[in-house]
């Protein structure tokens, strides 16, 4: 089996139909796919329409009695997977023509993790508890195409004859949120290949992506404590690219995410961004947490590419650990202090505190020999933050002593 396209399904029967009706429009015509749905506990008579929909590929129905979350539900379907790829489709997508050909085809070697352009937005439905960014938007998108603005519940705004990312091209619109315009400057900067940037995973979007099977089950697949909203996608995209995985940025290959009212808790985010920090409480995973605070410590995309690459140059140097260590000690005070209200513990305090004269050295020797000056500046932007101590200064006038002395 060449491919396995991987669906999770909660509640979102009317427009999981509009999924399957594309994946009938694909190119894609050889016996080498499969379709894999998981009804992740649904209350909506999902399975009536599973149970009677006719798809062009063998579908595999996985039912799950009661939400365990996205990831339970994604590995359930793992579990069932028979296909060397794995393309992950979320229901609420729907699919280019050339959807399945284009992510199968982008798999010339072994390792390749293919992200998909995930940032594309429509309309399909109109609910009343769609949030105040996507009313405007469904206004604004209404009023461009000549359609009502007004609609009754779940209705259906658009009814194409067929089903395909290519004809509702016309009523798309990008996400433009932040991060998504990061990203595409990233692409811009650094190519489809992400050359010389660190931090591809974040990349990972799972609504349009695929990757090789054996690579997923290797690094553990998704991670089943992920209960909330979010971050079960960086996760395991944190994993492929530490087992050394090569991401690629494939925006020839489209879909379409139909937009609905958020299944999310207000406290998502919050609960997820601790936990990944406490997860990954390692130095050879600094740069998760570093990612994570990236928006309360106000580093830009540039900078935090540049920090990443420092570190990235002090790691195989087991002599620099203890910076590192040091450097990732102070994320976490900050953490601890935005996400759980505490202060660093004494223990910490006191070994920093007789450690300082060895730190400053320390810093000094690594800024003459590998010069890594965004990793440094951005420590003492730590010290600063964690125990409002000018590192920086103590650096620079142990510095002049040397000159002088």
């Amino acid at each position: 089996m060449r491919a396995s396209v991987i669906i999770p399904s909660y509640n979102a029967k009317e427009r999981l139909e509009l999924n399957l009706r594309a994946l009938n429009e694909q190119t894609y015509d050889r016996e080498d796919v499969e379709v894999i749905v998981i009804d992740n506990g649904s209350t909506d008579n999902t399975m009536d329409l599973l149970d009677k929909f006719r798809l062009k590929y063998p579908m595999k129905v996985v039912r799950i009695e009661g939400n365990r979350g996205i990831a339970f539900g994604r590995n359930a379907g793992i579990y069932e997977a028979r296909g060397d790829i794995l393309i992950f489709h979320d229901s609420d997508m729907i699919a280019s023509r050339d959807f399945i050909k284009n992510h199968i085809e982008i798999h010339t070697e072994p390792g390749i993790v293919a992200c998909g352009v995930f940032w594309k937005r429509i309309f399909t439905f109109f609910y009343k508890a769609f949030s105040p960014y996507q009313l405007y938007n469904f206004e604004r998108i209404m009023r461009e195409n000549g359609m009502p603005e007004t609609y009754t519940e779940n209705t259906q705004v658009l009814k194409p004859k067929k089903v395909t990312a290519e004809e509702l091209m016309p009523w798309s619109f990008d996400l433009d949120f932040g991060f998504v315009e990061d990203l595409k400057e990233i692409v811009r900067k650094h190519g489809n290949n992400l050359t010389d940037y660190y931090l591809p995973w974040r990349f990972f979007i799972t609504n349009n992506l695929s990757v090789d099977r054996k690579n997923v089950i290797d690094v553990g697949m998704f991670d089943n404590n992920i209960v909330r909203y979010g971050y079960e996608d960086y996760d395991l995209g944190v994993r492929l690219f530490k087992s050394g995985c090569k991401f690629v940025m494939a925006d020839h290959i489209i879909s379409l995410h139909q937009e609905h009212p958020g299944n999310y808790k207000p406290d998502d985010l919050f609960v997820n961004v601790n936990y990944m920090c406490e997860k990954y409480n390692n130095i050879y995973f600094i740069d998760v947490p570093l990612v994570c605070l990236s928006d309360n410590l106000s580093i830009d995309k540039t900078k935090l590419n540049e920090i990443v690459r420092d570190i990235y140059r002090l790691l195989p140097n087991k002599e620099y650990h203890d910076i590192l260590q040091l450097f990732l000690d102070l994320l976490q005070v900050i953490r601890r202090r935005i996400f759980e209200n505490k202060e660093p513990n004494r223990s910490l305090m006191a070994r920093i505190g007789e450690m300082l004269g060895y730190y400053i050295k320390k810093v000094i020797y690594i800024k003459k020999k590998e010069g890594v000056p965004y990793f440094t500046d951005q420590l003492y932007d730590l010290f600063k933050l964690s125990f409002d101590i000018d590192f920086g200064r103590m650096v620079k006038f142990s510095e002049e002593k040397e000159v002088t002395e």
